[in-house]
């Protein structure tokens, strides 16, 4: 058999692009963690009304958002499970600050995110929300709880008219169900107290 059967050169080169692959998974592994750290901090400023802080981590996170971005160059890449959570993370958590800061829900494509981690993010965002509503409860600001649970209904409401395929799309609309009801309850039960 002819040595030349087989190219030396087209094993490197795969062993190379194999290797370059592995390496962009280790380094968009750790950027994942870093956004999702991230969306946790800005969400938990916002709850908190301390704008400065979560100004500083809204600055980071795009920051972050765009490092991610370049690191995840390929589809294989950009449909690999660290980057998908840490786009829903970053859905959740900027969609978060601009409902308490602004009243707005943004939409996907400045987020930069496909249509079903989207509605996995804003899924997400529907339990950030009931907190908050239960803060205000707790404040005793029934009418900004009000006001966020009518959020909740819409993005559910929404999210029913899609036709969304099985697995983590699917469970998670049935978690912003369940959000609803859970704040349904607390509402029906301020009711009930005469304090809406």
């Amino acid at each position: 058999m002819n040595a030349e059967v087989i190219d030396k050169k087209e094993f490197r080169a795969i062993k190379k692009d194999l290797d370059d692959h592995s390496e962009k998974k280790i380094m968009l592994n750790n950027k994942s963690r870093q956004l999702v750290r991230l969306s946790k901090q800005l969400i938990y400023a916002t709850n908190r009304g301390q704008p400065d802080e979560a100004a500083k981590h809204l600055k980071e996170i795009k920051k972050r958002r765009g490092e991610l971005d370049k690191i995840a160059s390929t589809p294989k890449l950009r449909y690999w499970g660290p980057y998908q959570i840490a786009v829903q993370e970053y859905v959740e958590a900027l969609a978060f600050h601009q409902i308490i800061t602004k009243d707005v829900l943004p939409k996907r494509k400045p987020l930069k995110a496909e249509s079903d981690t989207y509605v996995m993010g804003l899924s997400d965002l529907t339990g950030e929300l009931v907190r908050k509503a239960v803060d205000h409860m707790i404040g005793e600001k029934y009418e900004d709880a009000l006001k966020l649970r009518e959020v909740v209904a819409d993005i559910y409401s929404n999210i029913l008219g899609l036709d969304l395929d099985g697995g983590e799309a699917r469970r998670k609309t049935d978690q912003i169900k369940w959000n609803l009801n859970k704040l349904d309850d607390l509402i029906f039960e301020a009711k009930i107290r005469d304090k809406i």
